[in-house]
């Protein structure tokens, strides 16, 4: 039996990819919504989420919203936070409200990320201590608290998926995104990678598509509702990860010294523990860093 939903974030880059997979694992995708004017997208509209009203044009009417919609970044959340509140809180509270007064029961999946982590070199569980350094990072916590709070006082069911670093891009081929895309740039140009202290902080690194398997064969098993998840994958650290990426270039990798403003907001070491959502399905790596040829 097909899974209605829609896709918030359409044209963002995880959210391309779930328009990509989720019929394949039995969603029938009835609308798909970003700030672009324009999409190659199914039954696209555009949305303001920063609009009430515009929230309220919304097609609420399905099983699962995935709400993928959101702005990104580092340091920019310092000097733009009001677009930063703006969008990726309010625009969720807009969507919640917008629910609340509709009756709407739609199940809200909604990412999340590695750096609402307190860093220690141990995979994390989805219940270590939380330190968010960026606004971004204090955004989606405060985002994981509102569903929460929704879930609570009206009803509306929710999953989180924690992510710490994707990559590969399966619908045009460009790798542009992200880590691995930043040192796959740099090989391909014949530049040498730099790597703050080294390169020996380690992440967990899962390939978009695994990423979207994880998500879309959990979201809809009532066991998941309002629960947290870290999405499993590989475990390296930079460096390592660099040179699995350049093996075929000849690329040097660099060690530098951290800038003041970097390492302040550095988390340090985040990798998961995954237990919990491999208690779920078979596996969570079908795609390994190693095996692709770059």
């Amino acid at each position: 039996m097909d899974k209605s939903c829609i896709i918030i974030g359409s044209e963002g880059y995880l959210g391309k990819h779930i328009v990509h997979y989720a019929p394949e694992y039995g969603y029938n995708i009835v609308g798909c919504y970003d700030i672009s004017t324009e999409s190659t997208s199914p039954n696209y509209a555009n949305v303001d989420l920063t609009s009430k009203e515009s929230v309220d044009n919304i097609n609420i009417d399905v099983d699962y919203i995935f709400m993928f919609a959101g702005l990104t970044g580092t340091y920019a959340g310092f000097d733009s936070y009001e677009k930063y509140i703006a969008i990726n809180e309010t625009g969720l509270l807009n969507l919640l409200d917008s629910m609340r007064r509709k009756g709407s029961t739609a199940k809200i999946i909604f990412p999340s990320t590695r750096l609402v982590y307190k860093g220690f070199d141990k995979p994390l569980k989805e219940t270590d201590e939380k330190d968010p350094k960026t606004i971004y990072a204090v955004n989606k916590l405060a985002c994981e608290a509102i569903l929460n709070t929704y879930a609570t006082s009206f009803g509306i069911p929710y999953t989180v998926y924690r992510i710490c670093v994707p990559y590969g891009n399966e619908i045009s081929g460009d790798y542009s995104f992200g880590t691995i895309g930043f040192f796959l740039n740099r090989a391909k140009s014949g530049n040498p990678i730099t790597l703050y202290g080294g390169g020996t902080l380690k992440r967990t690194f899962t390939h978009v598509a695994d990423i979207c398997r994880q998500i879309l064969l959990t979201a809809s098993l009532p066991q998941t509702d309002g629960e947290i998840y870290n999405i499993g994958g590989e475990t390296y650290s930079l460096r390592e990860a660099a040179e699995i990426v350049t093996r075929n270039h000849s690329t040097d990798i660099q060690a530098t010294e951290w800038p003041d403003k970097d390492l302040l907001i550095e988390s340090g070491d985040t990798y998961f523990d995954d237990e919990k959502i491999r208690c779920l399905i078979d596996k969570t790596v079908t795609i390994s860093l190693k095996e692709i040829n770059f």
